[in-house]
């Protein structure tokens, strides 16, 4: 009897037990996707490095600011003041300027460093109540900016680092 009862109570703990689980197979993650914030392409033969402010005297300048002119501007020279990081090597970087529906300036940046990566971003440059670049995709935040500009050239100064800004002249493109 021992043995029966104990037969029928193994039977019942394997009845009750959940089934067998096949393995699981590993599901590659989803590769993660580049946000394409803009579509303007930088001038790969126009590699710009960032010079010291000593070689350029005028970099400290006060920018006296005018209307920027819509179009797409190729960097032309890249200074860092004070103690900016800037970046390493060359970059060849276009901005392409448009005029936003709210009537504000919108900028849309793409920087090419020479083995081709290419950072993006696009921005609302306000001149009200202060000169500022609200970034709206590539980037978070805002920052304080100074600016000047002639129909053909614009001139801007950012932040970088944290004691240091980088003054960047842009031309035009016919």
């Amino acid at each position: 009897m021992r043995t029966l009862f104990a037969t029928v109570a193994l039977a019942a703990l394997v009845a009750c037990s959940p089934p067998a689980q096949a393995p699981q197979q590993d599901t590659p993650a989803p590769a993660p996707t580049e946000i394409a914030c803009n579509s303007v392409e930088p001038n790969l033969s126009r590699q710009v490095g960032v010079e010291e402010e000593l070689a350029v005297a005028a970099a400290a300048s006060d920018l006296r600011g005018g209307r920027i002119a819509p179009g797409t501007y190729d960097l032309t020279q890249a200074v860092r003041i004070g103690s900016a990081t800037g970046w390493t090597n060359t970059r060849a970087v276009a901005l392409e300027v448009s005029e936003a529906p709210s009537g504000g300036v919108t900028f849309n940046w793409a920087g090419a460093a020479p083995d081709g990566a290419i950072d993006r971003w696009t921005a609302d440059f306000t001149e009200t109540p202060s000169t500022s670049i609200t970034y709206t995709c590539g980037r978070v935040g805002a920052v304080a900016a100074e600016f000047s500009a002639t129909p053909d050239s614009l001139e801007v100064r950012l932040p970088d680092g944290a004691n240091g800004r980088l003054n960047l002249s842009f031309a035009r493109r016919p």
